[in-house]
């Protein structure tokens, strides 16, 4: 392949992750249910995004809604309605979420606080499923597998990963290592232990992508060190969990309901991510012959595509 055509396949592979590629920037809303009474039942949905990319409840048959009424907050807007129910609602849907997500909580007086990851493949909130921890975990991990896999950011960072080691030993020790990282920052953050500013959490990813396209371009000639096989990638894991646990952002779980979507989420983090390395090295099997430019392909893609997100990012910090 010649250095043209190879710089127009890649300009062609750029074109198209700019027009599809978003990061990991899903913001998730809050939909707050209150139980005031018997009958009586206070809904206030807390949404970052525009009112027309905000999806309205679906209540029960059972209730009636008052009008909304919608107040601005910092960064966010609030939609409440007041419901009278004639009998105990079962659940609340809120169809339409899209590539968003939205943590509903369920509040009671005298009772524990039951809360639920809400998603466009499961946005249903069942009032009496709080025991229901397997269906927690099989939607929070759902949520992580799509959101590893639609989220351009992290998946350029396994593949280059898998890309620049390839080998057994090494791709196991890197993969687990970052696993690690990741899922350390994700569970601090989202447990509200650490706190980082959004914008530059995800330049410091971008800055990881570009970093990896550096590597990446050394070639795999000689091979890396125990260390820098084991504290590079743990190193960009940190920063990556900080990005994780920014979509996750679980805006209040605690207890049991923190657990087990932090356990659910990672889950499908980690299923997600080796479904990547296997289809990377089912590629490098099937283009053994042409290795070199594939990986100068990766090079140019991974390194514009970083170059590109920190552009982009750093201008938010100007906002």
């Amino acid at each position: 392949m010649s250095h043209l055509l190879r710089h127009c396949v890649a300009a062609l592979i750029l074109v198209t992750l700019a027009n599809t590629a978003h990061g990991h920037g899903l913001v998730p809303m809050l939909l707050k249910l209150e139980q005031i009474d018997d009958l009586h039942l206070r809904v206030s949905l807390k949404s970052g995004v525009t009112v027309a990319q905000t999806p309205t409840p679906v209540f029960p048959e059972t209730c009636t809604p008052s009008a909304p009424q919608r107040t601005m907050a910092k960064e966010a807007h609030w939609t409440i309605w007041q419901l009278r129910c004639d009998e105990p609602p079962y659940s609340i849907s809120l169809p339409g979420l899209g590539e968003y997500q939205a943590v509903a909580q369920y509040h009671s007086p005298g009772e524990p606080t039951h809360s639920s990851l809400l998603d466009a493949h499961s946005p249903v909130f069942q009032f009496k499923a709080s025991g229901d921890w397997l269906g927690t975990l099989i939607r929070t991990a759902h949520s992580g597998i799509i959101h590893l896999l639609a989220g351009w950011d992290h998946l350029l960072f396994v593949i280059g990963l898998t890309l620049w080691l390839r080998r057994g030993k090494p791709l196991v020790l890197a993969i687990t290592s970052f696993t690690l990282g990741h899922s350390l920052t994700l569970a601090l953050a989202a447990s509200g232990i650490i706190r980082f500013p959004v914008t530059l959490a995800e330049i410091a990813i971008a800055a990881s992508l570009l970093a990896m396209a550096f590597q990446l371009n050394r070639g795999t000639l000689k091979q890396p060190s125990r260390a820098t096989v084991l504290l590079l990638p743990l190193g960009f894991g940190l920063l990556h969990g900080l990005g994780f646990a920014n979509v996750l952002n679980t805006q209040g779980l605690s207890g049991n309901d923190l657990i087990i979507t932090l356990l659910g989420f990672n889950l499908g983090l980690e299923l997600g991510q080796l479904l990547c390395v296997a289809a990377v090295l089912l590629v490098i099997f099937g283009m053994k012959h042409h290795i070199q430019r594939l990986q100068s392909i990766a090079v140019y893609s991974i390194g514009s595509m970083a170059v590109f997100w920190m552009w982009e990012r750093a201008l938010l910090l100007a906002v």
